[in-house]
C-alpha cells in the first residue's frame, strides 16, 4: 500500500484512531496556497510507546490485527520532504493529537488527493462520532457525524450514501 497523496495519510492518521478504540475524532484541515495542515485528535487510550512510533514496522496492536505500522514513518517522510513539520502529542487514557503540515509549494509535495471520499468514509463510520472541519484559505466549513445523522438518518443505502457525497462536494467547491 502507498500513501501516494496527502488525503491518504489524512485517512491512515484517522483510520489509526478509529482502530485505537477511538469514540469521538476531531479533524481539521487548514489550506492556503503556501501550505496544508491537518490535524486528528481523539480520545483513544493515548500511544505509549511515542518514541518507536517511527520506526518502520513498530506497531503497539496486536499483530494478528495489525501486520505493519508504516503510516506514521511515510507520514513523517512525506511531511520532511517538503520541508514542513509533524508533531504527535499523546497522554495516556485521554487522547492523540496528530498534526502534519505540508509545504504545498515544494516540488516534493505530494497532491492533495481525493478528500471528499476521505470525510464520506469517516463519516459512514457508525461507531465514532467525527467532526470535520475543512478550510481554504479564509473560507471554512464544518461537517459532522451528529449533523448528518440529524439530516439522514443512518446511512443505510447508496441513495443516502450519494445525497452526502453531493453535500460534502458542495460544500468544498462552493467558492469555485
Amino acid at each position: 500500500m502507498g500513501l501516494l497523496t496527502i488525503a491518504d495519510h489524512v485517512l491512515d492518521i484517522a483510520e489509526n484512531s478509529v482502530k485505537a478504540g477511538s469514540k469521538n475524532i476531531v479533524l481539521g484541515i487548514f489550506e492556503t496556497d503556501r501550505e496544508f495542515t491537518f490535524e486528528v485528535r481523539d480520545d483513544g487510550p493515548g500511544i505509549k510507546d511515542l518514541d518507536r512510533v517511527f520506526d518502520p514496522f513498530y506497531t503497539s496492536r496486536d499483530k494478528k490485527i495489525r501486520r505493519f505500522g508504516l503510516g506514521l514513518p511515510f507520514l513523517k517522510q512525506a511531511v520532511e520532504m517538503t520541508g514542513g513539520t509533524l508533531d504527535i502529542q499523546t497522554k495516556i487514557g485521554v487522547g492523540t493529537k496528530v498534526r502534519a503540515t505540508f509545504i504545498k509549494t515544494h516540488i516534493d509535495c505530494q497532491p492533495v488527493g481525493d478528500l471528499i471520499s476521505v470525510f464520506l468514509s469517516l463519516l459512514m463510520n457508525k461507531n465514532v462520532n467525527f467532526q470535520i472541519k475543512r478550510c481554504r484559505n479564509e473560507e471554512c466549513y464544518e461537517i459532522s457525524s451528529e449533523v448528518v445523522k440529524k439530516y439522514l438518518g443512518e446511512l443505510d443505502s447508496p441513495s443516502k450514501i450519494n445525497i452526502l457525497k453531493e453535500m460534502i462536494k458542495e460544500l468544498e467547491y462552493k467558492e469555485e
